[in-house]
Order: C-alpha cells, then sequence, then structure tokens
C-alpha cells in the first residue's frame, strides 16, 4: 500500500514541477550569494533549474540543478575595475561611461558562449525567466521561450530601474542609493539627487538599452520587442532591499524586498588552524576584508603602510583578506590569507570589530553577526551604505585616499572599546530578523505564484499605462493655469470697467455738484 502511495505523490508532485531559467550574469560573487540559496531551493522542490552564472554552486548532490559557468566574464570586469574605482569620487561620469561599456562588452561574450547560443537556437523550452536587471540584453530570453519573468537584483533598486517597472519614486524624499547622502537636508544635496536621477535615467534607461538592443539583434535576432518593453513586463520585481538597512519605501505589489541576508548558504567550515587563532586570540579579533571587487592594490602605499602601523600598536589579532602572498613589514599579530569563510570568521565570539569595503553583503552578515564596522568605501553603493551604518550608529567611516596612521587608530579604538556601537548592531540585527517568514521562503513563495498563475500581470502597476504628461499632471496643470488665466483676464476687465464706471460716476457727480 506505502509504495503505490509514493509512486502517486511523486506524480502529483511532478506535476506541478517547472522548467525555470536563472541568469544572474554580473561577475561579483557578492551579486551571485544573494540568489545561489533560491536556486538550491527550488531545485530540492523538483523543478528543473537551469542558471547562467559567473559563480557556480558546483553541488553534485543538486542533480536538478544545470549550470551554465560564466566565469570568464570576470576578465572584462576586472579590467574595468580599477578605473572604476580610482575615479568614483572625482570622475563620476566618467566611471559611469566605463562602467556600462565594460557591462556591454561582458554582455556579448556572454551572449556568443556556446552554451547560451545552445538555449537561444535549441528545442528547449522554460515556464519562468529569473533575471537580474542589470544586463537588459538578458531580458530577450522571456520572449525567446515566450514566459513570464521575474526581475531580481542583489542590491537595492536603482531609481531608474524602478521608474522603468513604475514603481513611483521621489529623488528627494529617497535618493538613489549610489549617492552618498541618505538624507534631503540641504538644497545642495536635493539638486544632486535630481541631477542624478535623470542623468541615471539617461544612461541607462536610454543610452545604455540601446546599446544592449544591438546585442538582442545578433544573439537572438531581428524580430524581438524593445528591451525596454520587456522590462516594463516583469511579473514581480525582487530586490535585496529590508527597512531596517535602507530607507523604508511605499513599495507596489509587485515589488517584493527580499532582504535580510539569513538565508545565505552556510561559509565553509573554519579551518582547524584559523580556529586555534581565533580561539587564542585573548584580546580580540579584528577581521579586515575588502571584498572581492576590490583588491588590496587598490590602497595607496601609503595607505597600507599606515594600516599596517596601526595594527602593529594594538593587542588584537588581525585576519586581513589580502591578494598578497607576502606584505612587507607584517606585524606579528597580522595573518594574512586570499580568503576567509567570512560568515563563520565574523560568527566567532572573540571578533570585534569588521572593517570592510562597505559592500551590501558584507554589511548585512556583520550586522547579523552583532559586530560593529569600520566602513572604507571604495566605489558604487559603499559610500550610501557607510552613510546608512553611519546614521544607525553601528560604526564609522573613513577616506581610505587620505587616511592617516592616528585617524585609523583612533576609530578602531572608539568602534572596539564603545559599547554601543555593538549594542545598535545588535538592535538591527534583532529588527532584521523579526519578520513573519524569511527572505527565502518569501522568495520561493511568489516564484511558485508566478508559475501557478502563468504570470503575475494583474500586479502590474497603474503607472506604467500612464503617459509622461499625465503622470505629472502637466494636462491638468496646464486646463487650470488656463482657467487661471481667463479668470484673471475677465476679472481684469471687470475691474477696468468697474474702475472706469466709477471714476465716470465720479465725474457725474462731480459735475453735477458744480453745476448746482
Amino acid at each position: 500500500m506505502f509504495v503505490p502511495f509514493v509512486v502517486f505523490w511523486a506524480l502529483i508532485s511532478g506535476g506541478n514541477c517547472a522548467r525555470i531559467l536563472g541568469i544572474i550574469a554580473f561577475p561579483s560573487y557578492s551579486h551571485q550569494i544573494v540568489f545561489q540559496p533560491l536556486w538550491r531551493e527550488l531545485s530540492l522542490r523538483g523543478h528543473q533549474v537551469t542558471t547562467l552564472t559567473t559563480d557556480p554552486i558546483n553541488d553534485a548532490k543538486l542533480t536538478n540543478l544545470t549550470e551554465i559557468d560564466l566565469r570568464f566574464s570576470y576578465e572584462v570586469w576586472r579590467s574595468a575595475l580599477a578605473e572604476v574605482i580610482d575615479g568614483s569620487q572625482i570622475h563620476f561620469v566618467k566611471v559611469l561611461r566605463t562602467a556600462t561599456l565594460a557591462m556591454q562588452e561582458i554582455s556579448r561574450r556572454q551572449l556568443a558562449h556556446p552554451s547560451v547560443q545552445g538555449l537561444i537556437h535549441g528545442d528547449v523550452s522554460f515556464d519562468l525567466l529569473v533575471v537580474e536587471y542589470f544586463q537588459p540584453s538578458m531580458f530577450a530570453f522571456a520572449e525567446r521561450f515566450r514566459c513570464p519573468h521575474i526581475g531580481v537584483l542583489s542590491l537595492d533598486a536603482p531609481s531608474n530601474i524602478l521608474k522603468l517597472i513604475g514603481q513611483p519614486i521621489h529623488p528627494v524624499a529617497y535618493p538613489d542609493y549610489m549617492l552618498s547622502f541618505t538624507d534631503h537636508s540641504t538644497f545642495f544635496k536635493r539638486m544632486k539627487s535630481i541631477a542624478y536621477s535623470l542623468y541615471a535615467e539617461y544612461v541607462f534607461n536610454y543610452y545604455f538599452y540601446s546599446l544592449q538592443q544591438e546585442l538582442v539583434e545578433t544573439a537572438f535576432g531581428s524580430n524581438y520587442s524593445s528591451l525596454a518593453e520587456v522590462a516594463k513586463n516583469a511579473s514581480l520585481f525582487f530586490t535585496n532591499s529590508d527597512p531596517i538597512l535602507y530607507k523604508p519605501k511605499p513599495f507596489l505589489p509587485n515589488v517584493i524586498p527580499i532582504g535580510g541576508g539569513s538565508d545565505r548558504f552556510p561559509s565553509a567550515p573554519l579551518p582547524n588552524k584559523l580556529v586555534g587563532v581565533l580561539d587564542a586570540a585573548s584580546s580580540g579579533v579584528i577581521y579586515f576584508s575588502l571584498g572581492t571587487n576590490v583588491n588590496t592594490e587598490n590602497l595607496p602605499n601609503e595607505t597600507r603602510k599606515a594600516i599596517l602601523e596601526a595594527f602593529a600598536e594594538f593587542p588584537y589579532t588581525v585576519l586581513w583578506k589580502c591578494d598578497f602572498d607576502h606584505v612587507p613589514d607584517k606585524p606579528k599579530n597580522v595573518h594574512v590569507s586570499k580568503w576567509f569563510p567570512q560568515k563563520n570568521v565574523l560568527g566567532h565570539p572573540n571578533v570585534k570589530l569588521f572593517i570592510t569595503q562597505g559592500g551590501l553583503q558584507s554589511v548585512t552578515e556583520a550586522i547579523l553577526a552583532h559586530v560593529p564596522m569600520i566602513i572604507i568605501p571604495f566605489f558604487a553603493d559603499q559610500f550610501g551604505n557607510a552613510q546608512r551604518m553611519l546614521e544607525r550608529g553601528v560604526g564609522l567611516s573613513l577616506d581610505y585616499t587620505n587616511l592617516q596612521k592616528e585617524e585609523f587608530k583612533s576609530a578602531i579604538r572608539e568602534v572596539i572599546t564603545n559599547p554601543r556601537y555593538k549594542q545598535k548592531a545588535t538592535e538591527l540585527a534583532e529588527l532584521a530578523k523579526d519578520q513573519p517568514m524569511t527572505a527565502l521562503e518569501r522568495a520561493i513563495w511568489w516564484t511558485e505564484y508566478v508559475l501557478r498563475h502563468k504570470g503575475a500581470k494583474h500586479l502590474r502597476s497603474p503607472f506604467l499605462e500612464i503617459p509622461t504628461y499625465q503622470y505629472f499632471l502637466l494636462d491638468v496643470i496646464c486646463v487650470l493655469l488656463l482657467i487661471l488665466t481667463v479668470l484673471s483676464c475677465v476679472a481684469y476687465v471687470l475691474f477696468k470697467l468697474a474702475l472706469r464706471l466709477a471714476i465716470r460716476t465720479c465725474a457725474l457727480g462731480r459735475k453735477k455738484q458744480k453745476d448746482q
């Protein structure tokens, strides 16, 4: 009796399974780790998942997961990254152009990859596309397979993308996360936020989309819709944001925040040698990592020297994720490695401080581990993340271009010895974790919701149907101004007539009195 039941249940379950194509094509590990748990869980639920990724999971146990390895994309991105980092604070327009052209070349090479071409021109089909919204050319897969799609981002959603999908956004109330400020306290900030919003919309929603459209014509064919129109047809949009870390926004039902980071894959276990180092650090541990995009060589020599000299004067053990095999003049209390299992390191009770570049994933992991931070931002959203953490009281921020030894020492001393920073991190972690369901559960439920209903057009933003002139009430304003103008003219004419009549009446009255 039991065996037929199992077979019957398997047939029922199989009937609910779908073929899902997941595309996180941007070459950055921090972009990949947000969605790896989603691919894993969907495949374990019986869905056939195929992903285009620069960092495959490579887990043989996930038999329903097929990964197309695009790690060669790192070569293009890293060749542009130094210029992006060096100019991020002073040559914003040039940096944006460099990053845009690098992403264009990455997309071109990825679409030309034999396995990707096999998907485009083969006879495989998919029921759903889950695609990161940084490379618009990948949206064409939704039209290629005639399936609904879910847009995703490993960061908070930038203003140009929110506007594209019909999410109302205000550049003054909600400055873009790429900006280094989060409020609208000064006229200069408001002007800068508006200028950035307009410029980013032009660069990404028009210039970059036109470049990406050319790639679609080359890789897919010429009979495809405009990428902007495909983007607007997203069934849902997952954004890696959390009102605990970002300013709360009034999202429409089709925008699903999946921030929090508590569902990530566990890091590799700490090696025995590293466990020994951490356990023996009776005075405490400082963990220093600039992430996967920023290399140690991006630090000026004077800055590296100041950092090492400062570390040497503290009793703390320092773990430094460093790209160099050998660091000259390295103090005895500093241990370097090209890779540390960050999540587990931060979770060790002896870790007192995390010195980070301020990437969202690193910031999130530190907060969840109750570890205060010193943030040294280099590019992109790191400046905004640093400001947000400064406002929330979980750490301090320093400028790497002019970092002095005494300033660095003072910051370390302040964050480690003042308990309020750790207390604030603990409070934020408890708020972030206190949700009715985890971020992964929310993402899974909504993904299968789209599969069940073959899309979610009923959640489409009504703002997408409103022309620009109506959105800004230009027609209403013009009519009101016309009415006001007409009424003003009528009032003016009546006033002139009344004035003339009054003058004439007075003149007649005076004449009458004179005649008498």
